[in-house]
């Protein structure tokens, strides 16, 4: 095997993390800063060489610098990795509103004899100038730059006021009633003789799954709508606003229709089309489950006279049970977290062809940290980084961090999960998204030989509306007993039984109806206060969980406050249902009786993962499905959701 490439070489424990965070943005960026220079002063014998090295080293940079500031223990540390995230933010918003760097880069390439990716990667470049506003007055790039700097700070602020608020609540012993042995040893009486219960992911999930307490779950559901409020109020509303003038600036009718313009989607109001049409298939299921739950939460609780948002898991799980035979309790016996780790590491690599090797001496940003190097072959073509669990200060939910975009010849990818799973036993959900955010690796990993960072699978300035749906599609293989049984086994190596997985796939649907409603609020959310733009966000957002949730909201709460998505996604949330329809046409392409068939997985690695965004992702899709794409997998789906209740 030929001996590993070079990777970021993290400080060791005990080393200046400071020093070294500044020197790796000043060397990238100055570096940047001289290609750019000579390409604007005509000095360059070759635009496009000398952008894709500017482009690497800005995109590294703000790459490394938005994760660190997401995980690192040291708050310090954190904080020069905004500022520095920021810093970069800017040096790239100059450069793609920097007129004289436009007309420089038009006059060089446009015209240019350019080749596969440096073609689609042409035309895209010159969007992004105008997109930026290189094309506009002097008067006009002067307060776009202002725009653009006050947007950098208030994204950041939103984001860090959301991962610093961590909602608590204290209960009474009796509360764990219906939790796990495990879970109830993990939450000790304290002195006043009540347990504290988080809204970090390991402490939330399961107790509004299983405890029996609803006045419980009701608290802790509310402590987790009500973070980051009240700041958060002020800095959306001021994130909005700004937005909205942006858009305008660049001759859009408003932030929607800016936010699409590099989406498969057309434009804002193509979003409010599909969520209409979404919302139409999904409505009669959705007040079906909501019935449903109503009817047997009020065997518990005759005179209850709603299904409150705080209701709806523990009367689903109660459900599966006792409709299927789901028993969470008896399903977290096989899902322990280190043997899921290992098991989903064996079944990608299976499945595509590669080999996790773990890299036991590599520095990182914490001791939680598991490295592994992917190999295929003989070639090592990227590295993984695994940060599972929570901590303090550490982002609070479950993502995909780039750290490194891979360039092929030049770069291997690296990347990160940050997630905040359990050290013990899991839930299904959280295997689930084990392998949804899985799902983002593998594109970060297999799409790293594009020779742009602009091609990237997961670039910022990519598709954006597809980028869900290679991870979404990889959730399928958590419902097969030919999948499950090779790593969900107790702590005798028993396997989990078929006749438990059959259950679960039994069940899998039940209230489907009702999440579903529940993503279309989400999605009206960023779109309509991104379109709407109104003064009083709380009334705005209250109005349209009323019109699209099928259950009673907790009134009073503000949970727009934390919707961390709304600095990434904008007004684009939508993409998680649209992605959902093409994940569901994806699958098509798979034997779903052989999941563990790899002539199908590679064939979908090679014609979707690996172009990354050098194609249009509808092509991509076309390519490994042999027709173009059709939501009506998806609809049939949505269909019979309704049909069956």
């Amino acid at each position: 095997m030929k001996p590993a490439p070079a990777f970021v070489e993290f400080p060791a424990a005990g080393q200046d993390w400071s020093d070294f965070v500044e020197r790796y943005a000043a060397d990238r960026l100055d570096s940047a800063r001289s290609h750019l220079d000579a390409i604007a002063a005509g000095r360059s014998e070759d635009a496009m060489a000398a952008w894709i090295d500017a482009d690497i080293a800005i995109t590294h940079t703000h790459q490394l610098m938005e994760s660190l500031s997401e995980v690192h223990p040291d708050r310090a540390v954190r904080a020069l990795c905004t500022e520095l995230q920021q810093h970069t933010q800017r040096f790239r918003t100059a450069r793609d509103g920097d007129p004289a760097l436009y007309g420089a880069m038009a006059a060089a390439i446009a015209d240019a004899p350019l080749d596969g990716d440096d073609s689609r990667a042409r035309d895209l470049i010159l969007e992004d100038f105008r997109l930026a506003g290189a094309h506009l007055d002097g008067e006009s790039r002067a307060r776009l730059a202002e725009v653009d700097d006050e947007l950098s700070t208030a994204a950041t602020e939103f984001s860090e006021n959301i991962r610093e608020a961590v909602g608590r609540v204290r209960v009474s012993p009796d509360s764990l009633a219906g939790l796990p042995d495990d879970y109830v040893a993990a939450h000790p009486v304290g002195d006043d003789g009540l347990v504290e219960i988080t809204t970090d992911y390991p402490d939330m999930g399961p107790f509004l799954d299983m405890s029996r307490d609803a006045a419980a779950r009701e608290a802790l559901m509310r402590a987790d709508y009500q973070r980051a409020y009240p700041a958060n109020d002020e800095v959306l509303g001021r994130l909005l606003r700004l937005r909205d003038e942006k858009a305008r600036l660049l001759g859009f009718d408003g932030w929607p229709d800016y936010a699409t313009a590099r989406m498969m989607i057309a434009d804002g109001d193509a979003i409010e089309s599909f969520l209409t049409s979404i919302e139409g298939a999904a409505r009669a299921a959705g007040e079906a489950d909501a019935a449903m739950l109503l009817e047997r939460k009020r065997r518990d609780d005759p005179s209850a006279p709603s299904l409150l948002i705080s209701d709806s898991r523990y009367y689903i799980e109660t459900l599966k049970t006792e409709r299927f035979g789901v028993d969470a309790h008896e399903v977290r016996r096989y899902l322990e977290y280190s043997r899921v780790r290992d098991g989903i590491l064996d079944l990608t690599a299976e499945l595509f062809g590669v080999t996790f090797s773990p890299v036991p001496d590599a520095t990182s940003w914490h001791p939680d940290v598991e490295v592994y190097d992917v190999v295929d072959g003989d070639h090592t073509i990227g590295r993984i980084l695994l940060d599972m669990h929570p901590r303090s200060g550490k982002y609070g939910h479950m993502a995909c961090f780039p750290l490194v975009t891979g360039i092929g010849g030049r770069h291997l990818p690296e990347a990160a999960l940050v997630c905040n799973f359990p050290r013990g036993r899991m839930t299904f959900d959280d295997l689930e998204t084990y392998l949804h955010e899985f799902g983002h690796l593998l594109h970060v990993v297999f799409s790293g030989t594009v020779r742009h960072p602009r091609l990237a699978g997961l670039s910022e300035q990519g598709e954006w509306d597809f980028v869900e749906a290679p991870s979404q599609l990889l959730e399928e293989w958590a419902w097969t007993h030919q999948v499950l049984s090779r790593f969900a086994k107790d702590d005798d190596g028993v396997p989990i039984p078929a006749e438990l997985v059959d259950a679960l796939r039994a069940s899998r649907d039940l209230g489907a109806g009702l999440m579903t409603c529940r993503q279309l609020v989400y999605a009206q959310l960023s779109y309509r206060l991104h379109r709407d733009v109104p003064a009083d966000l709380a009334s705005a957002s209250a109005a349209i969980e009323r019109e699209l949730d099928v259950r009673t909201p907790l009134e009073g709460t503000h949970q727009y406050a934390s919707f961390g998505h709304l600095t990434t996604y904008s007004a684009c949330y939508y993409t998680y249902q649209w992605s959902l329809s093409i994940a569901k046409d994806l699958f098509t392409g798979f034997d779903a009786g052989d999941l563990l068939d790899p002539g199908r997985a590679q064939r979908y690695r090679q014609t979707v993962l690996a172009p990354g965004g050098s194609r249009p992702a509808a092509e991509l899709v076309e390519d490994f499905l042999g027709r173009p794409f059709s939501t009506r997998a998806y609809e049939d789906w949505l269909a019979s959701l309704a049909s069956s209740r």
